[in-house]
């Protein structure tokens, strides 16, 4: 490698560490409080715009500071999002325990709607950013499909692995894909968590009938007991 070359992947390195900016300066306390300012205004502007209706002076505006100062932090509003996206998590302990149970033992029915429980609300206090993550994503932006892909891979596994010791169990076809299966389940989940809030309570699509429904298919697919 050169000298050329090693000091570009330093810097590389570096901005993936919350001490330095995006050429790779370090920032400081003050340049820390300064970005977290900058972010937590992004997402508040995008729970009532799209990204591309937010602009860099929209944020510097809103946030008391100059574009230039932006600038120093990110290149633009979407790397704002990408870093909100890297405290963001779509697992926990208690997801990771349910996936992880015997769901061929009795109670598979309840930890089922438990697991739609923990999941929705979690996705909730995430869905402003979640919400932009993904319809940038499927508008074909491969850094937030990425993002996606990455922080949906704990309970790919798990769920994976769950539908796997049904099918061993001969609760499933063996012709299930577990992977196809588990990814069916989060695509429901998210798109529950997404819109299930907005429904309103008529014709049987209220909040609790979906979360329902979406238990008794998450406890199906992974064979669960009653």
């Amino acid at each position: 490698m050169t000298a050329e070359t090693d000091t570009a992947e330093a810097i590389a390195v570096r901005v993936g560490d919350s001490g330095y900016n995006h050429y790779g300066q370090k920032i400081g306390s003050k340049g820390e409080r300064t970005r977290q300012v900058l972010i937590d205004t992004t997402v508040e502007l995008l729970e009532s715009k799209g990204l591309r209706d937010v602009s860099v002076v929209d944020v510097a505006r809103a946030a008391r500071t100059s574009p230039a100062t932006f600038y120093v932090y990110f290149r633009g509003v979407p790397e704002v999002v990408l870093a909100a996206l890297e405290t963001a998590s779509q697992t926990s302990s208690e997801l990771e325990a349910l996936a992880a149970r015997d769901w061929l033992a009795e109670g598979g029915q309840a930890a089922a709607r438990d697991f739609v429980d923990a999941y929705t609300q979690l996705w909730n206090r995430n869905r402003t950013i979640f919400r932009v993550r993904n319809l940038a994503a499927e508008e074909g932006d491969t850094r937030f499909l990425q993002s996606r892909m990455e922080q949906a891979a704990p309970m790919m596994e798990a769920l994976s692995a769950a539908v796997a010791r049904a099918q061993s169990a001969g609760r499933l076809p063996a012709t299930l894909s577990p992977r196809a299966c588990a990814g069916t389940l989060l695509m429901m989940l998210e798109r529950l968590a997404a819109v299930g809030p907005l429904t309103r309570e008529t014709d049987g699509l209220s909040y609790a009938a979906l979360k329902t429904a979406a238990a008794f298919s998450l406890a199906a697919m992974l064979g669960a007991a009653p």
